[in-house]
């Protein structure tokens, strides 16, 4: 399983907003700019096969428009767009549209093939494309979900949201071999997110799991605990049976020189 982070930032914050891709085709919330930031990173928002919503805030959905002007602006898709998140996904993602872009959601529509998946207050499960979802509600200012992806080899994703430490936390925490986790504040949690101490000794009841924090302040101290790592916008790992593994970058392209450019 190969796992980029689109964004690690809260709502203020010099990183972009929170996402993540799991294997070029499985998106984890579509926040500002997410579209964007997978361009720059040469990612290709139209090879996205499934995208996982947690919640209806701005910093995690307002990007939907973008990911189904991708998908369905200059060509169609042959296959469907499975859409994955709380009750009301559907009316949400069509009021969006009549907000950005009036008249044309029928159109989008037709060409981008939605299935959308919505969770309940009692979680659910969906299956397709090699992977295994489980969704868990979890405790936020507004209905939110976290994830349990599992792929064809068993290899085991978690991912929190937004959300205040709650048995869905434990649960993720337990059951995942890694762990993308809302790390909001550099202390204790608060407003329906968690903080730094509280990942940390979320860590240490689970030494064999490793964290990944996002949602990240910009005031948040670096980790103590060696499974905690702050992952940087754009950062790539690779999670299998032997464990997480940092992705090599390739160096940074030079820019070109004035006379170069002319």
């Amino acid at each position: 399983m190969e796992l980029r982070f689109i964004g690690t930032g809260s709502i203020i914050s010099d990183r972009m907003s929170s996402s993540a891709l799991v294997d070029g085709k499985v998106l984890i919330d579509t926040p500002n700019g997410s579209m964007k930031a997978m361009r720059r990173a040469g990612l290709d928002p139209a090879a996205v096969d499934v995208c996982l919503i947690t919640h209806f805030h701005a910093d995690h959905f307002f990007d939907i428009v973008f990911l189904f002007l991708e998908q369905g602006l200059l060509h169609e898709r042959d296959s469907d767009l499975v859409l994955v998140g709380p009750t009301g996904f559907a009316d949400r993602v069509q009021q969006v549209f009549d907000l950005a872009y009036p008249d044309t959601w029928e159109n989008i529509r037709a060409k981008t093939r939605p299935s959308f998946v919505e969770i309940g207050d009692e979680g659910g499960e969906w299956t397709g494309h090699g992977y295994h979802v489980r969704a868990l509600p979890v405790q936020h200012t507004v209905p939110g979900l976290g994830y349990r992806i599992t792929d064809e080899h068993g290899t085991v994703l978690g991912c929190t949201g937004d959300t205040a430490y709650c048995p869905a936390v434990e649960e993720l925490a337990s059951t995942s071999a890694a762990l993308i986790a809302d790390t909001t504040f550099p202390a204790e949690g608060k407003l329906g997110h968690m903080g730094l101490h509280e990942i940390e000794a979320l860590a240490e009841r689970h030494p064999g799991l490793h964290v990944l924090s996002t949602h990240l302040s910009d005031d948040v101290p670096a980790p103590t605990r060696p499974n905690v790592t702050f992952p940087a916008d754009g950062q790539r790992f690779t999670l299998d049976g032997h464990g997480l593994h940092t992705v090599r970058q390739a160096p940074a392209r030079k820019p070109l020189t004035g006379d170069l450019l002319g």
